[in-house]
């Protein structure tokens, strides 16, 4: 357990809604692995000028775009938007 979590924002359905159980569970994996990911990269709370800082950032892995944000304050990762590069 990294101590971070991820969270579809605003919600699954307007994220990965019309997706199927399988590629859903690969978003799933992927966004499990960035929360590790941030774990890792930010060790300890952020200084004050950096609380509220949460920058849109993209990933590619496979055939996935996947665009998120890691808010430290609440040591989640956002998934805010995904795509299938093949769809």
């Amino acid at each position: 357990m990294s101590g971070w979590d991820w969270e579809y924002l605003s919600d699954a359905e307007h994220v990965v809604g019309g997706l199927s159980a399988e590629a859903r569970a690969e978003v799933e994996r992927i966004a499990e692995r960035l929360a590790d990911a941030a774990a890792v990269k930010y060790l300890g709370d952020p200084p004050p000028e950096e609380a509220g800082v949460a920058p849109l950032v993209s990933i590619a892995e496979g055939l996935w775009m996947i665009w998120y944000q890691e808010y430290r304050v609440r040591r989640v990762v956002y998934i805010v938007l995904t795509q299938h590069l093949g769809s």
